[in-house]
């Protein structure tokens, strides 16, 4: 099958050399790299967003091809910006599958959706037959709900867009609930979550203790892997520590900026962290490599999230792989991954008082936190591979084809086996 991933604001290369990338870039990199696996070939058309990206095709592995397109200014776009070149980037994207006519075009995020419906309307080449399937990795309406702004016409877009789309992809059953709010039959939604690399998350393997030139010390340690601005709760879990006197935390910044020093955020809460006297315990890092990332994580005793909306679950996902039992705030994807009581603690809130009351119970009870640990690491293995979420992504690619012999939608039985296969593995 001949697969076009439209990825206006993912380019999957950054992700595919192993440099800090966000969760949408990583999604690309891995599934488009897990489906040449399974036989398919992907391009991934992505904005150029740097005049130094190469111009034609750029192979990124064997049958994963990247094609930037040229849309608006070649620099990256802050968030009020990305809309306004959707349209040019879409009237290239008609050219371009004039030139390569894809079986299935796989959209990734609202902004792609729109273009993917622009370049289908003005390709030369008929392209009403193509099917669209349509990723949303986070939903307006499911921020609104954990009290993130309201943006009406991206809300607006997305519901017309779940609409039109042959097949629609989330990333968990909250999302499809609001979207079956909106009228959206759920057997048109399928709910395929974030994945996790987990040959490179694992349980084996050494721990750092100094990514931040800062030498541990003897003391549990927490971890977070948040955005350092409000909605991710990093001054939360400073707060949280004046009621957690014997353990260290560490944030891990998902900011594109590495210099941390230079972050207003870092230094409000490094401001924080100061006032609250906790100072001594709590350090700060720029984004990690991510060949470093499992050592960072294996060197804690316990995954901390107070994030008040978590559309991927991608970092909880990664510290569960790495065998980290994990206290995070039940919102967005988290449920969906962490098994209350089994794999994790979930909270309601998030609020200081009830993160370290969370944390305390787990270091406290040795036993439960390795049961934790234990069942989180399984639980990765067996439910977010990449490979079995490539499996669960080329399933929606069926569902969205015309029914003929050649291409019937898989029944219960057999996408149960695939899927045990590739877990197995």
């Amino acid at each position: 099958m001949k697969i076009a991933m439209v990825a206006e604001h993912a380019n999957p290369l950054p992700a595919h050399r192993g440099e800090p990338a966000c969760p949408a870039s990583l999604h690309a990199c891995a599934v488009s790299r897990q489906l040449a696996k399974r036989g398919h070939k992907v391009t991934v058309y992505s904005r150029r967003s740097d005049p130094d990206q190469p111009d034609g095709r750029t192979r990124m592995s064997r049958g994963v091809s990247v094609v930037y397109l040229d849309a608006g200014p070649a620099r990256p776009l802050g968030d009020d910006e990305e809309t306004e070149h959707t349209g040019a980037f879409g009237t290239a994207l008609a050219a371009a599958l004039d030139e390569d006519t894809p079986d299935v075009l796989h959209s990734v995020g609202w902004t792609s959706g729109l273009a993917a419906l622009h370049a289908q309307a003005h390709c030369d080449r008929d392209q009403s037959g193509t099917p669209i399937v349509q990723t949303f990795h986070s939903l307006n309406a499911s921020e609104q709900r954990s009290g993130l702004a309201h943006q009406p016409e991206r809300a607006r877009m997305e519901t017309i867009l779940a609409s039109r789309a042959d097949h629609v992809l989330v990333n968990s059953t909250d999302q499809q609930g609001e979207l079956a709010r909106l009228g959206v039959p759920r057997h048109h939604v399928s709910v395929v979550p974030f994945g996790v690399d987990t040959d490179h998350f694992s349980v084996e393997g050494s721990a750092s203790s100094e990514p931040w030139q800062t030498r541990r010390e003897e003391r549990p340690r927490l971890v977070s892997v948040t955005s350092l601005s409000g909605p991710g709760g990093a001054d939360r879990l400073v707060e949280a520590m004046t009621r957690l006197p014997e353990a260290e935390l560490l944030i891990v910044s998902t900011t594109e900026d590495r210099d941390v020093a230079l972050d207003e955020n870092a230094r409000a809460l490094e401001l924080l962290a100061k006032e609250a006297g906790v100072d001594d315990r709590v350090h700060l890092t720029g984004p990690v490599e991510r060949k470093e990332l499992p050592r960072l994580l294996r060197s804690a005793d316990v995954y901390v999230s107070a994030a008040a909306y978590d559309p991927y679950g991608g970092a909880v996902v990664e510290a569960m792989a790495c065998g980290l039992p994990v206290v995070a705030t039940a919102t967005g994807a988290v449920p969906g991954a962490v098994l209350h009581r089994t794999s994790g603690v979930l909270m309601r809130f998030g609020r200081p008082d009830e993160v370290a009351r969370a944390v305390r119970a787990v270091l406290n009870t040795p036993t439960m936190s390795s049961a934790y640990g234990i069942a989180a690491a399984d639980r990765a293995r067996s439910r977010f591979t990449w490979q079995r979420i490539a499996v669960e992504t080329e399933i929606a690619y069926q569902r969205s084809l015309p029914q003929t012999p050649e291409n019937e939608e898989p029944d219960e039985d057999e996408v149960d086996g695939v899927l045990l296969s590739t877990a197995a593995h």
